[in-house]
């Protein structure tokens, strides 16, 4: 039996609320970013960390690159960086402004939905652009604006497990693996919903992390943790969420949309998101949930 002593909603304060101390003080990482192209993409973030990486700390110390573990610096370019690995960066950039003048990188929006490059918005050194004229907190949080920085939907959860000690390194999958290797008992009744139970839509990944009350058989009021963009972007709590247990079924995988794939063809209890809560989660719709066997909550 694991037993974990920590809720999702602590993970959102330490990313965001004070945010990740760094020689700068508390910085929020209140920021969504995904290195899939339909979800944004990564491309501000991937044309600093590849001229960042191999700059020695104040010339003489260690590349950044050696400053992690277990590709975690890459871990952390998809998206998906745990918070003492975000203060690593910033304050390397902080200590080495004369690297920031020599890195020219053109700073790019969000990419649309079509997975086409992002329009060039401005263009120069990171120096220039950030850091003159500001204080370096102020010079981060922009570049966390520009999305230069942020966590997606498996990053924040994937970093969940670590942070509870369920893990003790990263073990990402997409979405839809999760339910087949990390959270493979199946929740098929709204009475069962308890803290630490996954979300899972196609392409997204949210948590439980709280369970006000059992309103009926079919209806439940939770709180749900998680990163995404909408009201609110990046690492999130979205509290007093309604979930509604339905009659239906939904497919989850189908052989012959992937025909390279093993698994046979399942379907998952569905769920219906009824309320969004607050502030409102971004992915709403129809859902089903997963737990993790032999997890227990101690809080």
């Amino acid at each position: 039996m694991s037993i974990v002593s920590v809720l999702p909603y602590w993970l959102v304060d330490e990313y965001r609320n004070p945010g990740i101390n760094t020689d700068a003080g508390y910085i929020a990482l209140d920021q969504y970013l995904c290195q899939t192209p339909e979800n944004g993409g990564n491309d501000n973030c991937a044309a600093l960390i590849q001229s960042l990486r191999v700059k020695k700390d104040q010339g003489t110390g260690p590349k950044l690159q050696d400053m992690f573990s277990d590709s975690r610096l890459d871990i952390l370019l998809k998206g998906q960086g745990r918070p003492e690995d975000f203060a690593t960066i910033w304050n390397f950039m902080i200590r080495n402004k004369d690297h920031l003048k020599k890195i020219n990188v053109d700073v790019r929006g969000r990419r649309p939905k079509s997975g086409n490059i992002g329009e060039i918005q401005k263009s120069g050194n990171i120096y220039d652009l950030y850091f003159k004229g500001k204080s370096d907190a102020e010079a981060i949080k922009q570049m966390i604006k520009d999305r230069f920085f942020g966590i997606d939907c498996i990053g924040f959860v994937a970093n969940f497990m670590i942070y509870a000690g369920l893990w003790d390194k990263y073990k990402g999958a997409n979405p839809n693996k999760w339910d087949n290797w990390h959270f493979t008992k199946e929740v098929k009744k709204a009475r069962d919903i308890e803290p630490l139970n996954i979300l899972l839509w196609s392409g997204h990944i949210a948590i439980v992390d709280w369970v006000w009350e059992y309103i009926d058989d079919k209806t439940v009021k939770v709180d749900i943790c998680q990163s995404s963009s909408g009201e609110v972007t990046g690492p999130q709590c979205n509290e007093r969420v309604l979930i509604q247990e339905m009659s239906s079924n939904v497919k989850i995988y189908n052989k012959k949309d992937d025909p390279d794939e093993d698994e046979p063809q399942e379907y998952r209890k569905t769920f219906k998101i009824l309320h969004a809560g607050s502030p409102r989660m971004p992915v709403d719709g129809h859902v089903y949930i997963m737990k993790r066997k032999n997890l227990e909550l101690h809080v």
